[in-house]
């Protein structure tokens, strides 16, 4: 949700025969209305839902078991700790590299470079970045001790082939045993972070589809709905038990929302696919994509209040979720939306222009080019407003939020109010010094 190059809104056997019973074992969530601060949906249905019970246990003896070079003396916690995304594409080859410096300031370093492409192969997602294995080495060089995770990624991924990885069995197993290859030969990485969100099904279609190529007959959207979640679950518990056999770390990217009623947004299915209880039983920690309460195509307003923050927040943990597990994302980035004069949504043809987003550093060279007026803060966000001339002659306003101003005052909010969660931050880089500066002051 959110984040840079991210379009608007991250088996053995099958888990349709896995004993768990559907209606026991899914809680459906509805996505956030990003448009408003969403109503309070209170605790999780009543009654509450039995225990699930025990999902068979995955056989890794077929995966790859290299474990990762020890680089450390002691072990390291993932609990309360402040780590930062670095993106391949957020990297000027013309400037210093920003591992060394960034290495030592945070706790985690987590370098989203791989993206899903088929079954079995991962694409860097920047094909001019250095390799993983570079980044990973300069990292443990620079900090022995800190945590290095590699994110794998479906930004690209064709929605076929997620639903091949999620519905077909065999496909599952090869993908499993493919990201446990791929890490077991980066000695360097201490753990993988999973962010699987762009193809996974968002409507009625998607579902169709998964339902064709799973093979699921004469099922109601609700079902499907369950089936597909029991689908993820699966792949996370997979993956999760492919890398505790290499003794690594494991972490979930996962979408956020408040409430059960999945019927009234049948068009933004992939929300309701985190199982956050069950996904909390098997991965070592869940980032929490709470950003983006305003984004691109919506209205104008803070990108991560910290009110609507702690509503997501508290209602996965209602699901069991303990705090140990728990990380949110904390962004480091700008929305810069045309608007009218009156403050709605600019529209070209009937549709929203879009915001356009910024880093610190790309925001900071913008504020040259226009009239810019400090407007307000909220939850230590920045509001400004200014005017810039267009080709045609006439004054465009514009109405700009700034997260990355907020960064230190959402961290010391969320060590009051989530004792011993852990925060990451999207993002930094070389091509950002203004970001990564203000990250690295986020201690």
């Amino acid at each position: 949700m959110g984040k840079f190059k991210r379009p608007n809104r991250p088996a053995i056997i099958s888990l349709s025969v896995i004993t768990l019973v559907l209606a026991a074992t899914v809680y459906i969530f509805v996505a956030l209305n990003r448009d408003a601060t969403p109503a309070n949906a209170g605790p999780p249905p009543s009654p509450s839902l039995p225990a699930a019970t025990t999902a068979p246990a995955v056989n890794t003896q077929d995966f790859a078991s290299t474990p990762p070079a020890s680089t450390c003396s002691h072990t390291v916690s993932l609990q309360k700790v402040t780590g930062a995304w670095i993106a391949g594409y957020n990297d000027d080859k013309q400037a210093t590299s920003p591992i060394p410096a960034d290495a030592g300031q945070f706790g985690l370093l987590d370098f989203d470079w791989l993206q899903v492409s088929t079954p079995e192969t991962f694409v860097p997602g920047d094909s001019f970045e250095d390799s993983l294995s570079t980044v990973l080495s300069d990292a443990a060089q620079a900090n022995p001790c800190s945590l290095r995770f590699v994110t794998i990624n479906d930004l690209n991924t064709p929605k076929r082939v997620m639903a091949e990885i999620l519905t077909e069995p065999s496909v599952m197993n090869e993908h499993v045993a493919a990201v446990a290859q791929e890490m077991a030969d980066l000695p360097d990485a201490t753990g993988l972070t999973m962010d699987y969100e762009f193809s996974l099904p968002t409507d009625p279609s998607d579902l169709a589809m998964y339902a064709q190529v799973g093979g699921w007959h004469n099922l109601t959207f609700d079902q499907e709905v369950n089936q597909a979640t029991l689908d993820y679950t699966r792949l996370v518990q997979m993956l999760a038990a492919a890398m505790h056999h290499q003794h690594r770390l494991f972490r979930v990217a996962a979408l956020v929302r408040n409430n059960d009623i999945v019927d009234s947004e049948q068009d933004n299915v992939a929300p309701y696919l985190f199982d956050y209880g069950q996904l909390a039983r098997y991965a070592d920690q869940l980032v929490l994509e709470a950003i983006d309460f305003h984004y691109s195509t919506g209205s104008p307003g803070p990108i991560a209040p910290i009110s609507d923050v702690m509503q997501v927040a508290n209602y996965v943990r209602s699901y069991g979720m303990p705090l140990s597990k728990l990380d949110i994302e904390v962004p480091d980035y700008s929305y810069d939306w045309p608007v009218t004069a009156s403050g709605a949504n600019e529209t070209s043809n009937g549709q929203v222009d879009p915001a356009q987003q910024l880093t610190p550093t790309g925001l900071a060279t913008e504020m040259n080019t226009g009239t810019w007026r400090k407007v307000a803060t909220q939850d230590g966000e920045t509001e400004y407003t200014y005017t810039k001339t267009t080709s045609s002659g006439n004054n465009a306003l514009h109405i700009v939020w700034d997260s990355a101003t907020g960064i230190a005052y959402e961290k010391a909010q969320l060590a009051k109010q989530l004792p011993g969660a852990s925060i990451t931050i999207w993002q930094i880089g070389n091509n950002d010094p203004v970001g990564s500066a203000l990250a690295a002051q986020v201690k």
